[in-house]
C-alpha cells in the first residue's frame, strides 16, 4: 500500500498524472482569431496582425499603440455655407490641449476661419483616432465644409480613424436626452458650461470678452468628453470608422 502511493506521489511529482487536463488548460490559452479558429486552421488571421485576433478585438487601438483625441468645435452658425467657425479644442487622452481661437481682426476683414482650418487640418496629422460628440452628423461634416471652402485638402479616407461616442450614449443609456450636457449631467462628470443664444451673436460680431468665454465652452467640452469615453468605453466595439 505504502509503496502504491509513493508511486503515485512520484508520478505526480514527475507530471505524469493530469496530462489530459493539462491538455485541456492548453487548448483553452491557446490564441485565436476573430473566427474562433487557431493559428493552425486559420494561419492567414494570425499573418494580418493583431487586429484579427480575438483578445485584441475590442481594444486594438491600445494594441496597436495609436494616438486618440477628443475633438470639438464652435461654430456662428450650424451650417458651413452661413457661418464659420469661432474656436476648435483638441485633447489628446491623457494629455495636453490645444486649441485656436478666431479674432476680431479675422471676422472684419474677412478671413474669418480660415486659420483656424489651416490649424486644425495640422493638428489632425498627430492624431490616430478622433473622438467627438455628435461629430458624425456636425464638428466634421461642418470642418470639411470649411476646409473645402477654403481650397485645403481635407484628410483622405481612412488616413483617421473616428469614434462618435454620440451614438455609444444612444445605445447604451436611457436618459430623457441624449445631449452632452443631458449624459455628462446623468453620470456625474461635471464641468459643462451654459450660453445663451445672444452669446454666440455677440461672439459672431466680434466681441472679444465673448470670444474668450466660447473657448473656454469649448476647452469644458473636450475635457468631459474625454471623462464620457473613458465611463462607456468597454461596454462596446470600437471600430475602424473613418472621419
Amino acid at each position: 500500500m505504502k509503496k502504491s502511493i509513493l508511486k503515485q506521489v512520484s508520478q505526480v511529482l514527475k507530471g505524469s498524472i493530469g496530462k489530459d487536463a493539462k491538455v485541456k488548460l492548453n487548448k483553452r490559452k491557446e490564441e485565436r482569431c476573430v473566427h474562433r479558429h487557431t493559428r493552425k486552421t486559420h494561419p492567414n488571421c494570425f499573418r494580418r496582425g493583431s487586429r484579427f485576433l480575438l483578445k485584441n478585438r475590442q481594444l486594438w487601438y491600445i494594441d496597436e499603440g495609436l494616438t486618440l483625441a477628443t475633438l470639438d468645435i464652435e461654430t456662428s452658425n450650424l451650417k458651413a455655407n452661413n457661418g464659420f467657425m469661432l474656436s476648435w479644442a483638441v485633447k489628446y487622452r491623457g494629455g495636453k490641449i490645444k486649441s485656436a481661437l478666431i479674432t476680431r481682426a479675422e471676422i472684419m476683414e474677412g478671413t474669418f476661419d480660415k486659420r483656424l482650418v489651416r490649424e486644425l487640418l495640422d493638428e489632425l496629422q498627430n492624431i490616430d483616432i478622433v473622438i467627438t460628440y455628435y461629430g458624425t452628423r456636425f464638428d466634421l461634416p461642418f470642418f470639411r465644409s470649411r476646409t473645402l471652402y477654403w481650397g485645403y485638402d481635407f484628410p483622405a479616407y481612412g488616413s483617421i480613424y473616428h469614434f462618435d461616442v454620440y451614438y455609444r450614449a444612444r445605445a447604451l443609456l436611457c436618459t430623457h436626452r441624449k445631449s452632452l450636457d443631458a449624459v455628462t449631467t446623468f453620470l456625474g462628470i461635471e464641468g459643462k458650461t451654459h450660453l445663451r443664444i445672444g452669446d454666440w451673436f455677440k461672439a459672431a460680431y466680434g466681441n472679444e470678452a465673448m470670444l474668450k468665454i466660447i473657448l473656454e465652452h469649448n476647452l469644458q467640452d473636450v475635457i468631459i468628453l474625454e471623462k464620457l469615453f473613458d465611463r462607456l468605453e468597454y461596454f462596446s466595439k470600437w471600430t475602424r470608422k473613418s472621419i
